[in-house]
């Protein structure tokens, strides 16, 4: 993922994002001075590239290209994580050898803060029986002390069983769990084990094919000097990593190499590159051509942008037309010009005769406007005398409604033979209130049924109704609100016995 995110910020504007499986890209185009174009050649191989071997195409013809030495790249990852595969033995010498490696490299400065380490030991018996991890998980760790614990738990065969370190099947086989993880730093395989002893076989991908796709490079340690070996240091170089067989098991020299290879382990991981330029075969058509670039081990391909011709390169290239056109222009702009004044003039004196028609039509409108007006104003006062009519008839005849309703209401209250009343305190006054209309409106303005000149008493407070043996209270916005009975209500029926809170005021509802 770091890698990643490093061609992301390498080749962001205006190139081509490198794809994970290339092992060369290309990047960085620069058209500032076209024809000659500038740009960036990025390498995996971290030993770089023959560029006499590196061919760029356009339309299938090789172009001369100038490199420049290659470089590491500036903006790299700051940590890695790597896997240490170590092959159980029953050789205690060659066990020990390789934990003390194991222990002083943890504890060199190839591992910097924030670096990750994974331990996991392996075995196979015989050819015969199944391969085997000591756990089918990898766990990365970046705390020293369970490193070491981890080391120290790395235990012997016992005697009566010869440990066939199948290199390759273990390699593969990692690969597979690495690519089940989520892999957020360049990572990489250390084998600590001797060759293989017999030819490995596979299914679907190989160590170096699955190796390059996810850009996991391998190394290998070995103890003995004895080993046989198939290929084993091949795998290690295709996939960009490193063999080292120790000599007379010269443990310094085996941690030292490990130590350098470590330490320039991300240097390495992010390849090189390659400042290059050449003069393209293309024209300023302002069209996207690709180029092809090929290498021994790869091929890739990119894009350029070419500008379009400015004015002064249309204008030297056609000199003569562009003489022949600006006599056009000028010739078309002196004709249109005569006929644009002949055309005003023209549309003056229709305009002058539009004008004077126009007068006319506007004084004889005006005098229809004036006499329509008369008109409108007449019926307006027919019509609203005759809604004014309207509207007292129906006033007179809600009133009328109304006193009925109250009439009929006022004899359902008196049907229990006495009328209701309030039973009113409010400070030191105490008193009653007889309620003689199926409404009661109350307030402090001088407009209610009943006044009550206090100041906890808004204008118009509340609504008291009668409707089919039924009271209820309505609040008519009050600032201070209608309590009944302890709840502020907006609207609530009435019965025998509710005590009302108006402000200061104490209302007991009778019946």
């Amino acid at each position: 993922m770091m890698k990643n995110i490093f061609l992301l910020i390498f080749f962001v504007l205006p190139s081509l994002v490198f794809a994970q499986k290339k092992s060369i890209d290309v990047g960085k185009i620069d058209t500032k001075d076209f024809p000659k174009l500038k740009g960036k050649l990025w390498v995996k191989n971290p030993e770089g590239l023959d560029l006499n071997n590196v061919k760029f195409y356009e339309n299938e013809t090789i172009l001369p290209v100038t490199f420049s030495d290659k470089k590491i790249a500036d903006s790299i990852p700051k940590n890695k994580s790597i896997l240490f595969l170590v092959s159980n033995s029953n050789n205690s010498k060659e066990l020990e050898w390789y934990k003390t490696i194991l222990k002083n490299i943890v504890s060199s400065k190839a591992f910097n803060s924030g670096d990750k380490i994974a331990i996991l030991p392996y075995y196979q018996e015989s050819t015969r029986k199944p391969f085997q991890f000591a756990s089918e998980s990898i766990i990365f760790s970046g705390n020293a002390d369970e490193v070491y614990q981890k080391i120290d738990s790395l235990s012997l065969l016992p005697k009566n069983k010869i440990a066939q370190n199948q290199f390759h099947l273990a390699v593969n086989k990692a690969l597979e769990l690495l690519e089940k993880k989520s892999l957020e730093l360049p990572t990489g395989i250390v084998v600590l084990a001797n060759d293989n002893i017999s030819r490995p076989t596979f299914q679907g991908e190989n160590p170096v094919e699955r190796s390059k796709r996810l850009d996991v490079p391998v190394y290998n340690i070995q103890y003995s000097t004895n080993s046989k070996q198939y290929e084993t240091k091949d795998l290690c170089e295709q996939t960009y990593g490193a063999f080292y067989k120790s000599s007379n098991n010269d443990l310094d020299s085996a941690f030292n190499k490990l130590n350098i290879h470590l330490s320039d382990f991300i240097k390495k991981h992010v390849g090189v590159v390659y400042q290059f330029e050449y003069q393209t075969s293309f024209t300023k058509d302002g069209l996207s051509h690709t180029v092809k670039v090929n290498s021994q081990s790869d091929q890739t391909t990119f894009v350029i942008n070419s500008p379009k011709k400015s004015i002064s390169e249309l204008i030297a290239e056609n000199f003569i037309l562009f003489i022949i056109s600006i006599a056009l222009i000028l010739i078309s702009i002196v004709v249109i010009i005569i006929l644009i004044i002949k055309r005003k003039k023209k549309k003056k004196i229709k305009e002058a005769e539009y004008q004077a028609h126009l007068s006319d039509l506007e004084i004889t409108q005006s005098e229809s406007d004036r006499k329509l007006a008369e008109q409108q104003m007449e019926l307006n006062k027919i019509q609203q005398k005759r809604d004014e009519e309207l509207v007292l008839q129906k006033q007179e005849q809600q009133i009328k409604q109304q006193e009925q309703e109250d009439a009929l209401q006022f004899q359902k209250m008196l049907e229990r033979g006495n009328l209701p009343w309030f039973e009113y305190c409010i400070g030191n006054d105490k008193g009653s209130y007889q309620i003689a209309s199926p409404r009661l409106s109350v307030g402090r303005d001088n407009s209610s049924d009943w006044v009550i000149p206090h100041p906890t008493i808004s204008r118009r407070h509340f609504e008291l109704n009668f409707k089919d043996y039924i009271y209820s209270i309505k609040d008519l916005g009050s600032s201070n609100g209608v309590l009944v009975n302890g709840n502020k209500i907006s609207e609530t029926e009435l019965r025998h016995g509710n005590v009302i809170q108006l402000g200061e005021l104490i209302l007991t509802f009778h019946i």
